[in-house]
Formats: structure tokens, sequence, C-alpha cells
């Protein structure tokens, strides 16, 4: 056998050609890549002035911020107010005012509200009596409407007072007080007294007819208690409806009652033109006892009103017998001339102050005529509509301070006067101190030695800053005592020994024209 010698150049080759099999050898697999870690996306908004900063860092932001954290991560979010100001609470995925804190398990919003800071009370020793009422951080300031008409009065007939409340719920007012006139409100009657139904008005609309005469449903058979029933649903704890009428004398004037579980028509209780008297006599009568004023249809048919509140409409406007010079009528226009009338005083909160589009000040002398004549009185602004057009930035608006969004709660606010009322367009918040403690509507009893009580005033705008404008201090006889300019006041109030003085505020814009009339406060020196 002849032998080859095996070299190593050979065996090389002859390794590789038996290791290979004839092809290549499969390249390795790369290595996965990683994923992603996931995130939540944490969004912050801000309203007013102040500055809100998260732990762990991330957002730090005086207007919007928007920041991506690990998914499943805990983020806490702190809020610092700019000087003046006061944090006002957390809204979206966080609520109330204690400290946000938040697992980001997917995408969270969060906004931050700031409103300019409560007034601080004098350092000073207090002069007057001590508040009595509900805490001061209790009270909320809650917007609405008042004084609404429908198909059930003389309103628009496609609309009922249903319609009101949810429109007024649906623009994010707070409550409606619904005043349909009671000329219409007895059982059966179901004609509506809209221009547009008055084929003698100017204004006649035949296409309104089906609503006008034709279409008597049960609701509008039974106004005065499918009003209630309407209200009481529109009710939900974060929207009050409350149920109303309007007692229309155009000879005395007009009074919207409200919460009374009775009516009385001046067309039938004999104050339309002949006495203001069958009206008061109805007012301060008990709900459970007949008399002469009141309606049939009522729950207790002539039944009295002394359950009800109630306020004085537009002063003045109503006047078709000047001084009433013609007998059989005794009396004459503004409620004779607003004489004071001790037994029902105590329940009449308001006068108003704004009604229907106006942005004037024709009202204020009789404003300050009524409370001279000794009635304490908050102030309106009513919408007063009558074509369906509700909740609109072009009609008034009134401000309630209570501490919460039910009956109970704006009864007591009302009786306390503590309303306000605002021009058309204007949403302003504002805050009143008499002597570091007594909010507006307060009747303050005060040490005469001290010659003087302190009043804090300031508004803010929607977005919590500040209001800027011009504040004009009124008393006794419509007298203007001071005025300021500037994001607040402060005025000093004479104490008169032994007589009780009042004092409003009336707010105007930069433009000149009053933006709010706030309500009084009574000083008594002692």
């Amino acid at each position: 056998m002849t032998r080859f010698p095996i070299t190593l150049p050979l065996l090389a080759t002859v390794l590789l050609a038996a290791c290979s099999g004839g092809s290549s050898a499969p390249s390795p697999a790369p290595s996965p890549v990683p994923p992603a870690p996931a995130t939540a996306v944490l969004s912050v908004s801000n309203s007013g002035l102040g500055r809100i900063v998260s732990t762990p860092a991330g957002i730090d932001c005086g207007n919007q911020c928007s920041t991506s954290f690990p998914q499943d991560s805990v983020v806490s979010l702190s809020a610092t107010p700019d000087s003046g100001q006061e944090f006002a609470g957390w809204s979206g995925d966080c609520t109330g005012l204690d400290p946000c804190t938040l697992m980001l398990s997917k995408d969270r919003r969060v906004a931050a509200a700031f409103r300019v800071a409560t007034i601080v009370p004098p350092v000073a020793a207090q002069v007057c009596d001590a508040y009595a009422g509900p805490a001061l951080s209790s009270l909320k300031s809650y917007e609405g409407l008042m004084h609404e008409h429908s198909a059930y009065s003389d309103g628009d007939p496609s609309f009922i007072p249903a319609d009101y409340f949810r429109i007024a719920g649906e623009q994010g007012y707070s409550f409606v007080g619904s005043a349909e006139h009671s000329d219409s409100l007895d059982d059966f009657n179901f004609v509506t007294l809209h221009a547009s139904c008055d084929p003698t008005s100017g204004q006649f609309d035949p296409t309104q007819l089906e609503y006008c005469f034709l279409n008597p449903s049960l609701d509008k058979l039974f106004k005065w208690q499918s009003t209630l029933d309407q209200a009481t649903a529109a009710s939900t704890g974060k929207f009050l409806g409350i149920r109303g009428f309007e007692w229309t004398s155009d000879v005395f004037g007009h009074i919207n009652v409200y919460f009374s579980q009775n009516f009385t028509n001046a067309k039938t209780d004999g104050g339309y033109a002949l006495t203001m008297q069958t009206f008061w006599d109805w007012f301060t009568r008990d709900p459970n006892t007949p008399g002469l004023a009141g309606s049939p249809s009522s729950p207790v048919p002539f039944g009295g009103g002394a359950d009800g509140l109630a306020h004085f409409n537009h002063p003045h406007d109503k006047c078709l017998l000047k001084s009433a010079p013609l007998p059989p009528v005794a009396g004459e226009c503004d409620w004779n001339d607003f004489t004071l009338i001790p037994a029902a005083e105590p329940r009449m909160f308001g006068i108003e102050a704004f009604n229907d589009s106006n942005r004037d000040d024709r009202y204020q002398p009789y404003l300050a005529k009524a409370l001279d004549n000794g009635w304490h009185l908050s102030f309106i602004g009513s919408e007063d509509e009558h074509f369906g057009q509700y909740a609109v930035e072009f009609r008034p608006k009134t401000v309630t301070l209570a501490k919460g969004l039910d009956a109970d709660d704006f009864k007591e606010a009302w009786l306390a006067r503590r309303t306000y009322a605002l021009t058309p367009g204007q949403h302003l918040r504002a805050e009143q101190l008499a002597d570091g403690a007594h909010p507006m509507g307060s009747r303050l009893s005060c040490d005469v030695n001290a010659k003087t009580v302190p009043l804090e005033v300031s508004l803010k705008n929607p977005d919590g800053s500040a209001f800027k404008g011009e504040f004009q201090l009124y008393t006794n006889g419509g007298q203007m005592l001071s005025r300021t300019s500037g994001t607040a006041a402060r005025f000093a109030l004479p104490i008169e020994a032994g007589k009780e003085r009042w004092y409003f505020v009336r707010v105007h814009g930069p433009d000149g024209k009053s933006v709010a009339y706030l309500a009084p406060v009574w000083v008594t020196g002692k």
C-alpha cells in the first residue's frame, strides 16, 4: 500500500470538507430588542395665579404642563398661590383641597384653581357684636337666574318651566327662581298670554297657535303643581329649581314670591287697582288658614303665604296711576311709595337692581328710598325672560352666598340678605366683610365710641384674577359717601348712636358702567 504523507494543509482541507457537509453554517440569531418602558401622561392646567409642582420632578407650571411618567408610578402635586391669591381646589382626577396624589395607571388630567385671597380681618379689636351666622368658610357663591317666564304665563308658548331649569343647568348655573304670573296659574287655565298669541300685539305668529290654544296638555291644566314637580325633578344636589310666582299689579307694582305652597292673584284678590293690603294680608297669613285673598287652586284653597320669601320687581316700572287720583283706588305705585309693612318686612328679602337687559342705574333712587323707609333688602339681578332665551349673557344674574344648594340653605341665605346683583355678561365673585367678620346683609350693633366700622370689599374675575374697578359707597338718602379705585376697597362706616344706618357698595368696571350691587350692611350704634 502506498502511503501518502499527511501534511498540515491537507489535513485542514479534509477536516473543512467533512464539517461543511457541502453547505454553509447558519448565522447566530440576533439578540431581542427590549421593549420601551410604558408611560402615562399627566396633564395639569391652572386657572388663576399660582404654581403647580410635581414630586418626582417633571411638572413645574404656572399655566399648563403635560409630562410623561413611568406607568403605575405615584406622582404628587402641590399648589402654591401667588401673593394675594389662595388655592381654591383641584378638579378632574383630583378633587378638594387636600394634596393631590395619583397612581398613573393611565393618562390623567388635573386642574388647579386659584382665586383672590379671602379678606384678612383687621388686627384691631372688633367694635361690633360677634357674628353669629354660618361660618364664613362654609359659604359658597351660587350664581343663578331669577324671574323666569314660560307658556305657563306670558312667556314663549313653546317652553315650560322644565325648559328654563334644564337650560340653566346645562349652561353651568346653580339655580333658577321661577316667576310665572299668577294671573294664569289657576287650574284648567291653559291659554298662554304671550304676545305671539295675540292678534293685536304686532308680534302675532299663527304658527304658534298649536301651543297657544290647542295644546291643553295635563301639565298646563295644573300649572302650579306642575311647576313644583318640574322644579323638584330638576333639583339634583348640583342644581336647585325653585318654584315661585309673580303677583302683578300695574298700579302698585310687581312682587315675586318663592317657596310658598299657596299663591294669590292681583286680578282677583283686589290688589290690581284697589289696595295693596290684600296682598300683605295674604303674605302674612298662615298657609293653612283660608282668607279673602288667595287662590282656589292652591293646595290649601285661599290659604295664606306666610311660608314664602319675596322681592320687589323693577321698581317704578308699573305706575299705571301715578298718584291714584280717582276713587276707589287708594295708594300709589312703588307699593304705596315703599310704605313699610312690619309684619311682612322680615320675609321681603330683596329688590331688583337690574332687570331684563339693562345695565344702568335707573333703579338706584328707589333702592335708596326703600332702604330709607326701613325695608332690609338685598339686591337681585333678574332675567325676566319671556322669549325662551334663558341663561344668556345679555340678561342680569344673581349670586347667593349659601352653605349649600338646597331649599333650606337658600331660605336661610335669603332671609340673611346674602345676595348681590350682576349686570349682563358679568360673572364676578365678591368678598365683603364688615368689622372683619360680618358678610354682606349683616345687621351690626357697634360701640359708638369707635366712631367707624371697617368695611373691606374685593371682587375677582371668573378666572380667579383680581377685578380692577371703582368701588362706590352709598348710605342713607342715596348719598355717595366715598369712592376708590383699584382691586380692593376699605371703607370706614360711621356709627351713629341709637340709629340704624345702611351702607351698600356699587361697583363700576373700566368702562365706567356699574357691574354689581352688593347687599347692604346695617350699622346701629350702642
